[in-house]
């Protein structure tokens, strides 16, 4: 059983087994090919039940039975957050230490890295809530530890062993250290670099892993993350322009999760599709040939588990819920319209997910 909340009222994921008559459905139920067997708010009766069952649907979202005046935040969830927020702030500080004394602290960055890979796979959608914080101006402190915290996140779906998982969230979180050596300048531009600052910017993964090699016994599997992230496996990225076979399985996962979270935020079209997780995995499957194709298929895969029900904003500005996702185009899933219309955008609308409505 799993908890999150819709709106103010808590939602509970329920084995068929254990539903009753009189429960609220707080989710669409859909069958595996996207039709809406039951909506939203429907009062589950006995028929119900045995029609779910026959159907062999095996969970679904209910809300829950008993409310609370003031309900408790999971506290596994809660953990993580703190952890996250006192992360962002230890960051910040050695990033400025750093930019004097060109020394990298890391007891601070391991400690900080240790903390998030332990706290985040227990914590439900997690990614969904990084995304859910108050905006920062300093960008880059707010990606290094979301990168470190989806890096992780990805090995744990990638079954890696508890000591690697904190290596990938250490590599995460020093993937772009480098940047504490860039012009503060070029690193908050709000129009498009040009080619020569482009230039320089990319000078920040050289920086990077000459600050992390001086580090005394520093796995070379991070630096090699370190340096490697901006690598692609057809030899088209950056600084070495290297291919799959010589690029470290960890940098292909910080690779993968440095675009994700670009595409949830700097990278965008419009500032209103930040919050569109929909259209950033539809970018990492459309750059599939350039990525890790098994790193990128289990992080979007299991993405998809947080994907449905969420309320969006078409790019004709209409309004729904969001039914059914598309794994190979995420952008294009199925969509209820408020009116009650389902649109499948896959069918060739000239339509896709713009953002979540918050």
């Amino acid at each position: 059983m799993s908890l999150t909340t819709d709106e103010t009222r808590k939602v509970i994921e329920q084995p068929i087994a254990f539903l009753v008559p009189g429960m609220e459905l707080a989710r669409d139920v859909c069958s595996s090919n996207g039709k809406i067997l039951f909506n939203k708010n429907n009062i589950l009766t006995q028929h119900n039940i045995r029609q779910l069952s026959n159907w062999q649907i095996p969970k679904v979202f209910i809300y829950a039975e008993v409310e609370t005046a003031n309900p408790i935040v999971d506290p596994k969830l809660q953990k993580f957050l703190n952890t996250y927020n006192q992360t962002v702030t230890v960051v910040q500080k050695a990033f400025d230490d750093i930019r004097s004394t060109q020394e990298i602290p890391l007891d601070t960055f391991n400690t900080a890295a240790g903390e998030i890979a332990a706290t985040v796979h227990e914590a439900g959608n997690v990614i969904d809530r990084l995304y859910n914080l108050p905006p920062c101006d300093d960008y880059t402190m707010y990606h290094s530890v979301n990168v470190s915290a989806i890096s992780a996140l990805i090995a744990i779906w990638l079954k890696y062993p508890p000591e690697s998982v904190n290596a990938i969230s250490l590599a995460g979180l020093l993937h772009d250290v480098g940047k504490s050596l860039l012009p503060p300048e070029l690193l908050n531009q709000t129009h498009k670099l040009s080619p020569a600052e482009y230039e320089q910017y990319m000078k920040h993964v050289a920086y990077g892993y000459e600050l992390v090699s001086k580090i005394p016994n520093i796995s070379q599997s991070i630096t090699a993350a370190v340096f490697q992230h901006h690598e692609r496996r057809d030899g088209s990225g950056y600084p070495g322009g290297i291919t799959e076979a010589h690029i470290h399985p960890y940098a292909k996962i910080v690779a993968i999760a440095d675009l994700y979270d670009e595409g949830m935020t700097i990278n965008r079209e419009n500032p209103q599709a930040m919050l569109s997780p929909y259209l950033s995995l539809q970018k990492l499957r459309d750059e599939l040939c350039r990525l890790d194709p098994k790193v990128c298929i289990t992080f979007s895969d299991n993405m998809m588990n947080f994907l449905s029900g969420n309320r969006v904003a078409l790019t004709d500005g209409r309004q729904g819920r969001v039914v059914f996702v598309n794994k190979e185009q995420p952008a294009l899933a199925m969509v209820q319209l408020d009116n009650g219309t389902v649109l499948d955008l896959s069918e060739g609308y000239g339509l896709s997910i713009h953002y979540i409505i918050r």
